[in-house]
């Protein structure tokens, strides 16, 4: 897509777009102004169409200019990691693959990527990142990282999705609470109570699943409290101040007593893991590293015991 566009006019546009301001842009660039407006121009004029329009503060992209930003800032990581890959290589050092994971995921998944072994590469390092899903998502389409494990991500062109688990969410319960006894619990029997939901911006889609179901089978919880961490839901649920939705293994690891946790027993509020790559992912090495690690997360099929016969 950009190997006729020179590297100095992808680095103003993306410069520009981060500014938002010719002169900041330039300043950043060690360039003149004049200079920053005849690359964009120049640019501009290559492509076709218009990438920023400029207003009374400074400039705005389009929405062809943020589509293509986006693209060059992956391709300018690309190509920087092509040269480090290379010199890696040259120097007989390790390749890096960097694996993304929620800190709140089954830390068995985890561990797999630390037992990946490939003949072709046999100086592999993998560098592991603990993030929000929503943040993960957003390093793997920008290639800051090569692959990562995420819960319920976005439908996207630009990422390839393999599931690897689908579990139940996990409802957390005050000791005592009428719903103890049961060995699921629907959404609806838990209107009586406060919610305790992490925020939004943590887990659009999670979240807004949750409150999706809960307007279908109409129920309006009593209120939510809002947390960033497993703990504030447990202290909160331990002081009876409302019921926590988590996945199993968070949810497990904060089992204590006081507290009891159970299945819900909606099919809405399954959650599904997913390995994510992105769509265009050039490198073989990745790719490779991927296909191992999809191999060791198969269930392994049971293998029938042979009858020993008797050697004449």
């Amino acid at each position: 897509m950009h190997s006729s566009i020179d590297t100095r006019l992808l680095m103003a546009a993306i410069v520009l777009a981060e500014e938002l301001h010719y002169g900041h842009a330039a300043q950043k660039l060690h360039i003149a102004v004049s200079t920053l407006s005849k690359q964009i121009a120049q640019l501009e004029d290559r492509l076709g169409f218009t990438l920023f329009v400029r207003n009374s503060k400074g400039v705005d992209l389009t929405d062809a200019g943020r589509a293509y930003v986006e693209e060059a800032r992956a391709s300018m990581l690309h190509a920087e990691k092509a040269v480090n890959v290379a010199r890696a290589a040259n120097d007989g050092r390790e390749h890096i693959i960097a694996a993304g994971h929620s800190p709140y995921m089954d830390q068995t998944l985890t561990l797999l990527f630390l037992s990946i072994h490939l003949p072709l590469y046999p100086r592999i390092k993998v560098q592991l990142h603990s993030d929000f899903s929503f943040e993960l998502i957003h390093s793997v389409m920008s290639a800051e990282i090569n692959m990562a494990l995420v819960a319920q991500p976005p439908d996207s062109s630009a990422l390839t999705l393999s599931e690897i688990s689908e579990e139940p969410l996990y409802a957390v319960l005050p000791s005592g609470h009428p719903c103890e006894a049961l060995p699921e619990v629907p959404l609806k029997a838990l209107a009586d109570d406060n919610w305790v939901l992490f925020r939004r911006r943590l887990h659009p889609l999670l979240y807004d699943s949750i409150l999706q179901t809960a307007k279908e089978a109409g129920v309006t919880p009593r209120g939510i409290h809002y947390i960033v961490t497993p703990e504030e839901a447990a202290n909160l649920v331990k002081e009876h101040a409302g019921v926590a939705f988590l996945a199993k293994p968070v949810a497990e690891s904060n089992e204590q007593p006081g507290i009891t946790i159970r299945p819900l027993a909606d099919r809405a509020l399954r959650i599904k893991t997913y390995l994510a790559l992105r769509a265009n992912e050039p490198s073989r090495m990745v790719n490779e590293f991927a296909r191992a690690f999809l191999r060791k997360c198969k269930p392994q099929e049971p293998v029938e015991k042979q009858l020993r016969l008797p050697i004449k």
